[in-house]
Order: structure tokens, then C-alpha cells, then sequence
């Protein structure tokens, strides 16, 4: 794939509703822009529809990439991760269009977004701070 974005996934995980692919350092293209894993899957609903989904977790895999984020944080523009949220709304409303041009009914949810504190995580990590801290959920 030509372009700034250059990287390569590898499916780790999948099921007959779901699968999972994770970023990869691969001798052609090196390492992807970010570490992570992203979920698709879909759920059925007690009315019979179904909800279909993406969710994942990224981390900026280099320096440079570091620096532009901290300075798009600086401006205000959240970059690299707004262009991702992009991507994967239009995924969603591309497929909205899609089951509704050809007889089906579907609606595109309000996105769900959580941006982790990588210093506070690794604070969690080093015994720094307890792993509640994260979230409520966390035990």
C-alpha cells in the first residue's frame, strides 16, 4: 500500500460473529503507524436486528508520531486519532447506506470514545498508582 499510512494487520482472533486484527512489524513496510487491536463483530439484538460493530485500542507505535499527536493535542486537533475515528464512522455509515438502499433499515449509533492515559497506565503498571484509578470497572 503506498501512502504515509503504511502497515500491516494479521487476523488473531475470530469467531463465526467476530474477529480481531493487530498491527504488525512486517520487513516491507516496517512498523504500523500504531499498536493496536481492532474488533468487528455483530450482536443480535432481543428484537431480531442486529448491531454491528468496531472497537479497538491504538497507541502510537514511534516517536515522530508522538510529537505530531502532542502538538495537534497543543492546536486543539486531535491527529493521528481524529482521522481514524473518521475512517471507521464512514465504514459505519457506508454500510448504513448500503442495508438501506437495498431494502433493509439501519442507523449508525453515537460513537463510544475513550482516549487512555498512557502516563497513568504506565503509573498503574509500575505499582505507582492502583489499577482502580483506570476505571470504575477495574477491580
Amino acid at each position: 500500500m503506498l501512502g504515509p499510512d503504511n502497515g500491516s494487520v494479521i487476523v488473531t482472533n475470530y469467531s463465526n460473529r467476530e474477529w480481531t486484527f493487530s498491527t504488525i512489524y512486517d520487513p516491507k513496510y516496517g512498523s504500523h503507524p500504531v499498536s493496536g487491536h481492532r474488533d468487528f463483530g455483530f450482536i443480535q439484538n432481543s428484537n431480531n436486528s442486529y448491531t454491528f460493530y468496531t472497537r479497538g485500542v491504538d497507541r502510537l507505535t514511534d516517536k515522530s508520531a508522538e510529537t505530531l499527536y502532542d502538538l495537534s493535542q497543543k492546536l486543539n486537533y486531535d491527529i493521528p486519532f481524529n482521522i481514524a475515528d473518521n475512517l471507521w464512522k464512514s465504514f459505519q455509515t457506508k454500510i448504513t447506506d448500503y442495508v438501506n438502499s437495498n431494502g433493509g433499515k439501519a442507523s449508525v449509533n453515537s460513537p463510544q470514545i475513550k482516549r487512555p492515559d498512557w502516563q497513568l497506565v504506565k503509573d498503574v503498571i509500575n505499582g505507582k498508582k492502583p489499577l482502580k484509578s483506570l476505571s470504575n470497572d477495574c477491580k
